[in-house]
């Protein structure tokens, strides 16, 4: 393997959450009497969580309770509702077959675990890193870190793998290399090492 230790995102990586999530930013913004395009919200989300109630926040007038009312409607979002993209699972398993190690780094709670166990691949990460962990949100290096310190792992067979410039942020601040999976058109300004459009070619880098 040319990456022997490969650190996921999760939302818009390894599973398509965003539908789940611009559904239930839509009925929180709909609470408040805010109507709006499905595509106006993902424009946001995309980035961030954060940055898509910054923008509302700014341009809207939301009520206080928004983000409470919006993770409620996100938890209630049903299982099925929230899959793995394809080839996900496949390519998890192969790499633990190599002899690879896979981790979330992800700033989801432990909702992560839930979608995990039931698409039965909960075994094939080492280590989840999700938002109740306790370290600085990406792309801080912190967490990235703490898992190249505890499983010393060698920097230059790391390698992230996310849909945002989040993570090819947290990537270059940790100096290991990064892969965009490019699920969203997302605009960046910083490079990542790799880009792909399918999991599937992921095995090209890992493997070849």
């Amino acid at each position: 393997m040319n990456y022997t230790d490969i650190i996921w995102d999760f939302d818009g990586t390894l599973f398509d959450t965003y539908p789940s999530i611009i559904y239930a930013f839509k009925m929180a913004l709909k609470d408040d009497g805010i109507e709006t395009e499905d595509d106006n919200i993902h424009k946001y989300i995309k980035i961030s969580v954060s940055d898509a109630i910054n923008y509302f926040s700014e341009n809207y007038s939301i009520s206080e309770s928004f983000i409470s009312r919006f993770k409620a409607y996100e938890k209630e979002a049903p299982i099925d509702k929230i899959v793995p993209f394809k080839y996900a699972k496949e390519i998890c398993e192969e790499i633990a077959k190599n002899g690879g190690k896979n981790f979330i780094l992800t700033h989801r709670g432990n909702s992560t675990y839930k979608y995990l166990k039931a698409y039965n691949m909960e075994k094939c990460f080492t280590e989840v890193v999700n938002k109740h962990s306790g370290f600085k949100r990406k792309p801080h290096p912190e967490a990235f870190n703490y898992l190249i310190d505890k499983y010393e792992i060698d920097k230059s067979r790391a390698l992230v793998v996310g849909d945002r410039e989040l993570e090819i942020m947290g990537a270059k601040n940790s100096n290991i290399s990064s892969c965009l999976y490019d699920t969203n058109n997302v605009n960046y300004s910083e490079k990542p090492d790799f880009i792909i459009y399918s999991l599937e070619e992921l095995k090209e880098i890992l493997f070849d």
